[in-house]
């Protein structure tokens, strides 16, 4: 198994399966730790509410891996500078010809799928763009005629608080991450069974998240 260190935002080991219908190989290993929102949205290069409208999985010719390049319609532009109503990142991992790469812990944005997302780089070459993978990767569902924001794994964020203010001696410490549970710390979330109208709206979460970067 190969090792290897990612961005400087990111500690420890993640872990990379390519696999296919009767194999899998591991290749690479790391792991993510947690983050908390206002670090999540304070480092994100770019914050946006958008919409995914094509997704595109290439073979890498050099390593072999494949790559998914997703291009998101920018719907509204929560932070950074940024010209054009569409904007393309690359993934690491995807499908291509019956093979499948997969990074433990890294959920890629599907197609027409909603969301706000926090990127950290629109440049630099990462396994995963996003902040804190799915700790900067929230989705946007319609219910009830409201629209709502949600955990990639589909739990509604319920809350979205500051934790910076806390003292470290009594802040409790920032968690590894090992698959895509990852949810930054400040961000409360209820399971789909106990949560109607709990969720925040998409509109609401923009909010607190431009108050947060204000101050």
């Amino acid at each position: 198994m190969l090792s290897s260190h990612s961005a400087p935002t990111r500690l420890g080991q993640i872990v990379v399966l390519l696999s296919c219908a009767l194999f899998s190989i591991p290749l690479l290993a790391t792991t993510l730790i947690g983050m908390d929102i206002d670090d999540v949205a304070a480092k994100a290069e770019m914050v946006f509410e958008g919409e995914v409208i094509q997704s595109q999985a290439q073979l890498d010719s050099s390593s072999g891996i494949i790559n998914t390049y997703i291009t998101f319609r920018i719907i509204d532009l929560v932070k950074g500078d940024f010209n054009g109503d569409s904007i393309e990142l690359k993934f690491t991992g995807g499908e291509l010809n019956g093979k499948i790469v997969e990074v433990s812990g890294s959920t890629l944005p599907k197609l027409r799928e909603s969301g706000i997302y926090f990127v950290e780089s629109t440049s630099a070459d990462m396994l995963n763009p996003l902040m804190g993978w799915s700790q900067g990767h929230f989705l946007i569902k319609t219910e009830g005629g409201r629209r709502t924001v949600h955990t990639v794994n589909d739990n509604p964020v319920t809350q979205i608080q500051s934790v910076s203010a806390i003292p470290l001696v009594i802040k409790a410490p920032n968690k590894l991450i090992q698959d895509n549970e990852g949810i930054a710390a400040g961000v409360t979330v209820k399971s789909r069974a106990l949560t109607k109208n709990q969720a925040l709206s998409a509109d609401e979460f923009k909010r607190q998240i431009l108050d947060m970067l204000k101050n």
